[in-house]
């Protein structure tokens, strides 16, 4: 693996450390929702960190919910992400 990706994955993983959860990022209206503008944005699923930090909060993240709702994001994204490169 080139070590520019190596350094990229590992400032990825550190910016989730310097932002932490509070706990009303954990008591969204909807799960589903919350899953989807993850996915819709194009972020990576953020069930494990979600799971991890809500914790500590005492907030069960429903992740079956969550993933709906980011994979229904994400092929939106996708859908409109691939139709740009198709334009061009």
């Amino acid at each position: 693996m080139p070590k520019t990706v190596i350094a990229q994955l590992a400032l990825l993983l550190s910016a989730c450390a310097l932002f932490p959860l509070s706990e009303a990022d954990c008591r969204p209206a909807s799960w589903q929702q919350r899953g989807y503008d993850d996915g819709y944005f194009g972020n990576p699923p953020q069930d494990m960190r979600l799971a991890r930090e809500c914790a500590h909060f005492g907030v069960s993240v429903p992740v079956a919910e969550y993933l709906a709702g980011w994979r229904a994001g994400y092929d939106e994204w996708d859908r409109l992400i691939g139709s740009r490169k198709m334009s061009r």
